[in-house]
């Protein structure tokens, strides 16, 4: 597929290509000099989840207060522990 660069030196990679390999706004590439081409290699992204000796584990980047969410995950399962009927 044909495209062209900018005056800022930015080239589109036309819908049909992103879509089909996943390449969104945020998707990190690659590009390398090959002689006189330019290849742009999409770098796959780790999984989030991995299975670790039979269980998940996130080993993704967490966004927010990581306190936050424990202190309130903490608050949960005791107050399920200690009032289990409600």
């Amino acid at each position: 597929m044909l495209t062209t660069l900018d005056k800022f030196g930015r080239i589109l990679i036309p819908k049909k290509i992103r879509e089909h390999l996943g390449i969104t706004s945020n998707s990190s590439l690659n590009v390398i000099e090959d002689g006189d081409r330019v290849v742009i290699e999409r770098i796959k992204e780790e999984e989030p989840v991995i299975e670790k000796e039979g269980i998940l584990v996130f080993t993704g980047k967490l966004s927010g207060d990581l306190q936050n969410l424990i202190n309130t995950d903490r608050y949960r399962r005791a107050n399920k522990l200690l009032f289990p009927g409600e």
